[in-house]
């Protein structure tokens, strides 16, 4: 994966959430253009997810930083349980 292709799933208007699958195996749901961030060099993306269903305050989110060359694949919209 590349930088660019991130890039363009956050832009696309209108914003249809979707999945990143790390190599390690483990999805995460990039669920609104507000929470994820591919860093200026395009190596890092940085992903923050909600603990809980209508989470707004900093300590209801957890973080995750994905070297973007290490995303195996994108799948949108997020799969549910």
């Amino acid at each position: 994966m590349n930088a660019d292709c991130i890039r363009q799933l956050l832009d696309a208007q209108p914003f249809q959430p979707f999945t990143i699958y790390r190599s390690d195996g483990v999805p995460l749901k990039v669920l609104s253009q507000e929470f994820a961030y591919v860093r200026p060099s395009g190596r890092a993306l940085l992903v923050c997810v909600p603990k809980v269903r209508g989470a707004k305050e900093e300590g209801q989110f957890t973080e995750h930083r994905v070297d973007v060359f290490l995303i195996t694949k994108v799948v949108s919209p997020p799969r549910r349980k």
